[in-house]
C-alpha cells in the first residue's frame, strides 16, 4: 500500500481532488458544516501525499531509472559506465557479454516498455527482476543488426549501488506466451 502511495502521486491527487470537490459541493448543496471541514481536511491530505509520492524515490523508482541511464550509456557508447554496473559474481554468460562489450557501437538501445520491477528483501540483501521490452541497433565487427527482444535483468544492491547479476533476452513476444509455449523457446535455445 505504501509503495502505491509514493509511486502514484497523479492517480491519488486526482482521487483526492474529485472526493474534495465531491465534498465541497456537498456543503454548498447542504450546508453542513462536517461537510466543509471534510473537504479542506481532503484537499490538505491529498495535497501532502502528492508531495510526498513526488519527492521521495521508492526502489522502482531507482532502478526504473537505473535501467533508462543505462539504455543511454549503450547508446552512447559509454561501455566503461555499463560494465561497472555488473556484479562481480555476474553469471558466465554477463561476463563473456561485458568482455565482448567494447567491439559493439550500439546506434540505438531504447526501452519500449518495462512489464515489471519486483523487488525481493532477503535476510541477506535486496535483490530485483526487471522484465521489459526493448530495442537496439548494433554493429559487432563488420557485422550489424536491429532486433526487438524481451529482456530480463536480475540486479543485486552492493554496497548500496545496483548491480546486475544476470541478463536474459528473448524474442518480443516471450512475455505473452504460456509456460508450455516458454518451455517450448526455451528448449530450442532461442
Amino acid at each position: 500500500m505504501l509503495e502505491f502511495l509514493l509511486e502514484r502521486p497523479v492517480t491519488i491527487g486526482l482521487a483526492g481532488s474529485i472526493l474534495s470537490i465531491a465534498t465541497f459541493y456537498a456543503w454548498v448543496q447542504s450546508g453542513l458544516r462536517p461537510l466543509f471541514h471534510t473537504s479542506i481536511g481532503l484537499a490538505v491530505g491529498t495535497l501532502a501525499l502528492v508531495l510526498i509520492g513526488w519527492f521521495i524515490d521508492t526502489d522502482r523508482d531507482i532502478l526504473r531509472r537505473f535501467v533508462y541511464e543505462t539504455a543511454q550509456e549503450l547508446e552512447t557508447n559509454q561501455h566503461q559506465k555499463v560494465a561497472a554496473k555488473i556484479h562481480p559474481q555476474a553469471t558466465g554468460e554477463l561476463q563473456d557479454a561485458k568482455l565482448r562489450l567494447p567491439d559493439i557501437r550500439f546506434s540505438v538501445a531504447r526501452i519500449k516498455s518495462i512489464h515489471g520491477i519486483e523487488v525481493t528483501r532477503h535476510r541477506t540483501g535486496v535483490t530485483a527482476t526487471i522484465t521489459m521490452n526493448v530495442y537496439i541497433e548494433v554493429e559487432y565487427g563488420d557485422r550489424g543488426g536491429k532486433a526487438p527482444r524481451w529482456v530480463q535483468l536480475i540486479l543485486e544492491q552492493l554496497d548500496g549501488e545496483w548491480r546486475i547479476v544476470s541478463f536474459e533476452q528473448r524474442e518480443p513476444h516471450y512475455q505473452m506466451l504460456n509456460e508450455r509455449g516458454r518451455r517450448r523457446l526455451d528448449t530450442r535455445g532461442y
